[in-house]
């Protein structure tokens, strides 16, 4: 097709939305978006709105959402998450934010209901095999998989479930991600510390009550899934929140952990965007999180034939400076490392929230790829400490260390919204 069809084809249907809008009476508020300090893309960004009069008694899983930048023909998809009781929270992707520059966006909602001839966006979705995993899709394509079954009727049972967990999948449903079971079946070799697991976190050496607790090779406790606290899933973002006890040898959690995973949706080549934001309450006593860098903290561990594979495949490493050696130097802003697997590079940015404790060290150089932050904090009786990290896997070769700033750049002081009119 060329330039000029494309364009009056654009024009078309965005006529025919825009008519199927007005028909179906589109409630609309404008939005002005601010950028940050850095030019960034891809951005996921949120506003605390209002429901319109019209909407305001409708569960907001019925209320459909399109935005458009002012001056630009492309409509994004938006969507609504309760946040609580009384607040509500419009989500949706900026293609492009500009350092500084202003933006004015119209956002459209729609009872879905009364919207079944308007084109509805690719979506998040959720699929649960009950006990065993959760599996996240966009569209039909796997994204991540959350295993958290457990199972002690033997050991090997017990060995393969003592932790939940997060896979994650390339386009085409390739895991990129170590489990037990990582092991390739035509390589005959046994599985590099099959303790590390996908997306995950532990502490080896915590301590309660004067005892030392190993929660991250489970040697002697586990950490044991109980329920689902939240499930959302729509064209922007997926959300799950998981409590899971950390147990002590007899059974009894010595910290009770809220992991709410939060997925955004993302152009190629990024596979995912993955935000974890868990909160961690000592629930019997004073606990100490302690451990060392090798052994603990919040990490991503590629898969078992990286460590197994060619020499071309091992991981490489790359920090915010030159020069930077994470086995001396702390609080680094991020780290990302490459690796290579079945012939195809991948890159992977972990990303530290500056509101974590500190002192902060990356475990960033192991070639078989497991990196990740460590630190260590005493969590008083009854308190709750709240971790935040982002990680980023692209397919392709590392990117820049200006893009990888970017991306960090809209972690920590992402573009501020701002609600109009309506």
């Amino acid at each position: 097709m060329s330039r000029k069809r494309r364009i009056a084809a654009t024009l078309a249907v965005t006529a025919v939305i825009c008519y199927v809008g007005a028909a179906l009476g589109a409630e609309e508020m404008r939005l002005k978006v601010t950028g940050a300090k850095m030019d960034c893309v891809d951005v996921p960004v949120c506003a605390a709105i209002e429901l319109p009069a019209e909407l305001a008694d409708m569960s907001v899983e019925h209320i459909l959402v399109d935005l458009q930048q002012a001056g630009q023909g492309r409509r994004h998809p938006g969507q609504l998450v309760q946040a609580d009781a009384d607040n509500v929270k419009l989500w949706w992707i900026l293609p492009e934010a500009k350092a500084g520059q202003s933006s004015t966006w119209t956002a459209r909602l729609y009872d879905k209901r009364l919207a079944s001839r308007m084109s509805r966006p690719k979506s998040f979705s959720w699929r649960d095999k009950e006990d065993e995993y959760l599996d996240l899709l966009f569209d039909s394509r796997k994204v991540t998989r959350y295993m958290y079954a457990y199972d002690d009727s033997t050991g090997q049972r017990l060995f393969e479930t003592y932790k939940p967990f997060h896979h994650v999948y390339d386009a085409q449903g390739k895991r990129l991600t170590n489990g037990p079971d990582s092991a390739s079946p035509y390589i005959k070799n046994e599985i590099k510390y099959p303790h590390h697991r996908g997306i995950f976190i532990g502490w080896s050496r915590l301590t309660f009550d004067g005892n030392r607790y190993d929660l991250w090779h489970m040697s002697g406790g586990a950490q044991v899934h109980q329920e689902f606290m939240e499930q959302i899933a729509g064209p922007v973002l997926a959300r799950s929140t998981a409590l899971i006890h950390w147990n002590d040898k007899d059974g009894e959690p010595l910290i009770a952990e809220r992991r709410q995973t939060t997925v955004f949706r993302q152009s190629d080549p990024t596979l995912l965007l993955l935000q974890c934001h868990t909160k961690l309450k000592a629930v019997r006593g004073d606990v100490f999180l302690n451990g060392d860098p090798e052994h603990a903290g919040f990490q991503y561990r590629a898969h078992n034939d990286v460590a197994s594979g060619p020499k071309q495949a091992k991981a490489t490493y790359l920090f915010h400076a030159e020069d930077i050696d994470p086995r001396r130097d702390r609080n680094l802003p991020w780290a990302a490392m490459s690796y290579g697997l079945d012939d195809r590079r991948y890159s992977v940015q972990h990303l530290n929230h500056p509101d974590n404790p500190k002192p902060t060290i990356y475990s960033a150089y192991r070639d078989y790829g497991r990196f990740g932050a460590f630190f260590k904090d005493t969590i008083k009786a009854g308190e709750t400490l709240g971790l935040m990290y982002r990680i980023c896997v692209v397919d392709g070769d590392m990117p820049g260390r200006q893009e990888l700033a970017s991306r960090y750049a809209a972690f920590v002081d992402c573009p501020q919204v701002e609600v109009l009119s309506r």
